[in-house]
Parts: structure tokens; C-alpha cells; sequence
């Protein structure tokens, strides 16, 4: 066996499915760290809120601390959050030792926090804090977190001066290949972020000043773009600010963006100038609310003919039109078969792991998903499944048994 550094072991996760996305870690710390020079222990990294973090634990003379990193830093990015660890006692939860970070702010500036003397060592001797494994329960809660980038764009001269070059200021430019609209084939007229990180990708926001026209006139287009993760298409809500004083507020906005990571552009009916309010610069901020990939596969709806469209947050793949069922993938490239169940009186799915003996052994993995049906003509509004969002640990076995999904349509009313 090796013998690596100790590590934190994760052993469970709960989403609390609250208001505030509040989600609980608990991590398994070896005994061994109430000894005398024992290293500092880490933890693998996780993700909570689209972004990677992980956990360190350090021993002082007296006490242990405890510490959250952002992973994933990115230049002009702040993330907010509120979090806590407790230690778990065994005799009753009312002798939990706990505290509390509110309204901590990570940034590539400030990417750690925590306590240096979180709970004495004696206490954890001698107030039964050790499990019968000779191990310790920690748990580290995440809450009501909000990730918001922001930059400022220099401003290109104005109609009439003969150059309509943009230049970013605390930003820089990136070759993005476009599909459609020729006016956004001429990259002198666009004005772009730095990149960002942000659910395992990378994403900038690219702004199309309109200067044919004069400046009280004018417009603006605004696009979002993912620059990672090309292999399937993803839903993302995210909101953006413009002017110093919020000039400009989008609200929250949900887009599906293509497998080329372009999204559909909108119009502000103001020009950059107007919004900059005779700054020469202008602040743009990106909240990023979140973002899942997802997968369109095809299944027949009736035992003869005909194909209804089901999307699958969270698994990404091509299906196999025409047929009962469908191959999906997730984002490690595990597989899965989405199957349409017509045995009852309401249309029904059942979701299998393919690769279930893939899970590593002593292991369990967590999966998220759900499931949206599109109508053949392309409704505007895709129907939602009953139970949705799902989610499931799974552990290593020969086959999966499959997960059943339940709809409220009728058989009889699928064509």
C-alpha cells in the first residue's frame, strides 16, 4: 500500500436544498495529525458553486487549524461565500465544536481562509472527539455563494474621428471564431474581457459597440462566450452590469450556448459612450449563476413510429434516433443509456450507468442530473419531468439495476 502524504478524506456530501445552496462536506481526518510533527493534510479538490476548492488542516503546538482555498482563481474574479467546519463529537451533536466565515471574499489576492486555532488538541483528547476508527469527522458547510467578475473596457473613439479600434483596459484581446452575423466577423469593432474561470471552463464576455450611427443613437451587442469544454452544449444563466453606477442591468438571463461555445447576442439600446457616462473606460461586471452541460437525444414515443426529444442536464452525448433508447455521456466520459419506458399509462424513462464497474473500488460517486422534454415542434417551454433534479451515489457493481423517471404526460397523448 502506498504511504503518501495523509490525506482528508471526503466520505459524504448533502445538498440541503435551500435558498442559499447550502451543501455539507464531510471528511475523514486521521488521528495521526494529535501527533507531534505531523505534516500539514489535505484534502482532493471538490467543487461547490462551479468552482474547485479543497481543504487544509495544520497542526501548531496547542491547537489545529482549518482552511478553505478557491482552486480555481481567476483574475478579475471574486467569489463570495459564507462557510464553516465543525468537528463532530461522538457523544452528542450539542458538543460539536464549530465556526463560522461570513460574506468571505476568494480572489487570486486572497484564495485562503480559516483559523489557525480552530479546537485545541487536548479538547479533542479528552472530549471524545475521536471516532472508533480512531479517526475525526469534519464537516465544512458552503453557502449562498455569488461569483462576479469584473473588468474595465477602454472605449473606442468616437463616430466621426476615423478609427474605430477598441483596446481593454485590464483586458485583452482573443481570437473568437464566430458562426453568423458578418458584422462580428470584424474583430476592430469588438471590445473583450480577459478570460475567467468558471464551472470547469473558461469565458469571456465580448461587447459589439454599434458607431455607424451618432452617439445618442447608438447601440450595443453583448455576448458571452465559452472558450473550454467543446464537446457539448451547456445552459447557463448568468447576469451582466454595465456603468460605473449599475447603468445598465440585465437581470438574470438563461441561454443554451452551442457546442462552439457561442452564444446568441443581445442588443442594449444605448452606445458604449452613453453607459460609460463620459468615462473613458467602462465597468462590466458578469455574474455567473450557473451553468450544466447538456445532452439532446432522440427516443421513439410509441412502440411503431415517430420521435419525441428529451434534454439531459448534466450528461453529454449524441442519441441514436428512432430507437428506445439513447447514449448519453457525462462530462469524465462515463456511459450512460437513457431508455423510454411505455409499459404504464404515463410516458417514463429509465436511466442507466453503463460503466458502473468503472467506479473505482472502496469508492462512490455522486451524480446530478435531469430531464427536460422537448415537444417535435419544438415548443418554447420543454416540459419537466415529476421528481427532477436527481441524484444518486453509485458503487461498483457487475451492471446498474437503472433509475426509473416518471413523467406526467399520458401515453395516449405522445405522437
Amino acid at each position: 500500500m502506498s504511504r503518501g502524504p495523509t490525506m482528508a478524506k471526503l466520505c459524504r456530501f448533502v445538498k440541503l436544498n435551500d435558498r442559499f445552496n447550502a451543501q455539507v462536506f464531510t471528511f475523514m481526518l486521521s488521528g495521526r495529525i494529535l501527533r507531534e510533527f505531523t505534516p500539514d493534510i489535505y484534502s482532493k479538490d471538490f467543487v461547490y458553486g462551479y468552482q474547485k476548492w479543497n481543504v487544509s488542516f495544520v497542526r501548531t503546538d496547542r491547537h489545529i487549524g482549518a482552511f478553505l482555498k478557491l482552486q480555481s482563481p481567476s483574475q478579475g474574479l471574486r467569489c463570495r461565500l459564507d462557510f464553516s467546519f465543525t468537528v463532530v463529537n461522538r457523544d452528542h451533536f450539542t458538543k460539536n465544536v464549530s465556526f463560522i466565515e461570513k460574506s468571505c471574499e476568494f480572489s487570486p489576492e486572497a484564495s485562503v481562509f480559516g483559523r489557525k486555532t480552530f479546537i485545541e488538541i487536548e479538547d479533542l483528547l479528552k472530549r471524545n472527539f475521536l471516532q472508533e476508527s480512531g479517526e475525526l469527522l469534519l464537516e465544512v458547510e458552503m453557502r449562498n455563494i455569488h461569483s462576479i467578475y469584473e473588468c474595465f473596457m477602454r472605449l473606442p473613439k468616437e463616430s466621426g474621428s476615423g478609427n474605430h479600434h477598441s483596446h481593454n483596459y485590464h483586458a485583452t484581446s482573443h481570437t473568437i471564431h464566430h458562426h453568423g452575423g458578418n458584422r462580428h466577423d470584424s474583430y476592430e469593432e469588438r471590445m473583450e474581457s480577459t478570460y475567467f474561470m468558471f464551472g470547469l471552463s473558461d469565458w469571456s464576455i465580448s461587447l459589439f459597440p454599434d458607431n455607424s450611427l451618432a452617439e445618442a443613437d447608438g447601440s450595443v451587442e453583448v455576448q458571452l462566450q465559452r472558450h473550454t469544454s467543446f464537446d457539448h452544449l451547456c445552459y447557463v444563466r448568468y447576469r451582466i452590469i454595465l456603468g460605473d453606477e449599475g447603468t445598465f442591468d440585465s437581470g438574470d438571463l438563461e441561454q443554451v450556448l452551442d457546442a462552439s461555445g457561442v452564444g446568441e447576442p443581445f442588443t442594449i439600446g444605448a452606445s458604449v459612450h452613453r453607459l460609460a457616462r463620459g468615462r473613458s473606460t467602462l465597468r462590466v461586471k458578469v455574474e455567473m449563476i450557473s451553468v450544466v452541460s447538456v445532452s439532446e437525444v432522440y427516443l421513439s414515443a410509441t412502440p411503431s413510429i415517430g420521435n419525441s426529444r428529451s434534454s439531459t442536464s448534466g450528461l453529454t452525448g449524441s442519441g441514436i434516433g428512432g430507437a428506445s433508447r439513447a447514449h448519453c455521456y457525462d462530462r469524465d466520459k462515463q456511459a450512460w443509456i437513457l431508455e423510454a419506458d411505455l409499459t404504464g399509462k404515463y410516458l417514463a424513462f429509465r436511466l442507466f450507468y453503463t460503466d458502473i464497474s468503472h467506479v473505482p473500488r472502496k469508492f462512490s460517486r455522486y451524480v446530478g442530473w435531469n430531464i427536460r422534454l422537448v415537444s417535435k415542434g419544438g415548443s418554447p417551454r420543454p416540459k419537466r419531468t415529476v421528481d427532477g433534479p436527481y441524484s444518486k451515489y453509485y458503487v461498483q457493481q457487475e451492471a446498474d439495476d437503472g433509475y426509473v423517471i416518471r413523467t406526467d404526460v399520458p401515453l395516449d397523448e405522445v405522437s
